[in-house]
């Protein structure tokens, strides 16, 4: 067996293993993640390690190297496909689209592919704290497995790919908003659909009862049930009184500030609710406080 390097793009953590170097200098710069029976060794790029990120700040950034060693042939596209899953734990955590861009097998060769790959490096409000690299090895190897099992039922990778598209630079916040009544609609679909709701003529029916017409759910009753489904409750009458205004008129007579308090307590929802369906347990950053405070589950 040979090992495997492939190559990430916008991942900005920090490492939490030191190398040392031939100068005597060293750089906390390897993050391992021991997911699905193999270890994913991440070497982050020195100038990620010596945080100076901020430059390549909406750019595709190539930051990381990934080594998978003993890797037989007949494995490398199933451990390229649990990189990738891991590159999408990462997004979600950064708040920034990782992306594996290529790889080398065996390393060294030079046979392997590169691939095209779309997205952009960004820092801002993440949910987790990606500059601690115990933390975020934490994060991916407690909620691999739950990802694994939920990514194609409940469409996870939209829902973080959704997420980062809403924290590109410069994005109007009634944009934003968009975006995250999307993300709320696919999740209460998905959720819908898991618990095997009827789905008819464009809605969720509700159970028939004799003698009487056909029901429907309303999008604020299948988001409660869902909430409730994880131990949530979240008042939403302001969040669906704003959905309707935007969805329906385009625009919101709420002030730019307004919009914007409203779409991070938005994002705090979903963000605490993603973390719930991961079955994730530790701490995490809240977006409304600038990621500045921590809640725990």
């Amino acid at each position: 067996m040979a090992d495997l390097r492939a190559y990430v793009a916008n991942c900005l953590m920090a490492g939490h293993t030191i190398t040392h170097h031939f100068d005597t200098s060293w750089s906390r710069n390897i993050v391992e993640f021991k997911c699905a029976e193999k270890t994913f060794i991440f070497t982050q790029h020195d100038y990620i390690v010596k945080n100076q990120q901020n430059k390549f700040i909406g750019t595709f950034a190539e930051t990381s190297e990934v080594l998978v060693k003993d890797v037989s042939a007949n494995e490398v596209n199933t451990t390229l496909e649990e990189l990738d899953r891991i590159c999408w734990l990462l997004s979600f955590a950064g708040i920034s689209r990782v992306v594996r861009y290529g790889h080398d097998y065996p390393d060294g060769s030079n046979c392997g592919a590169r691939n095209a790959a779309i997205g952009t490096a960004e820092y801002f409000r993440t949910s987790i704290e990606i500059k601690d690299g115990e933390t975020i090895k934490f994060f991916i190897e407690q909620t691999y497995p739950s990802y694994v099992t939920l990514e194609k039922t409940r469409n996870l990778n939209v829902v973080f790919d959704y997420l980062t598209q809403a924290e590109r630079c410069n994005q109007p916040t009634e944009l934003r908003l968009i975006i995250a009544f999307t993300i709320l609609e696919n999740l209460k679909a998905t959720f819908a659909r898991c618990k095997s709701i009827d789905y008819v003529g464009g809605r969720f029916i509700k159970p028939l009862k004799p003698g009487k017409k056909v029901e429907t759910y309303s999008f604020k009753e299948l988001l409660h049930m869902m909430f409730q489904d994880i131990g949530m409750e979240n008042n939403l009458e302001e969040i669906i009184k704003l959905r309707n205004d935007i969805i329906h008129s385009g625009v919101s007579d709420k002030s730019a500030d307004a919009q914007f308090v409203m779409y991070a307590k938005i994002h705090d929802i979903i963000r605490e609710y993603v973390l719930r369906l991961l079955h994730y347990h530790g701490n995490y950053l809240i977006y409304s406080s600038g990621s500045n405070t921590t809640a725990s589950l």
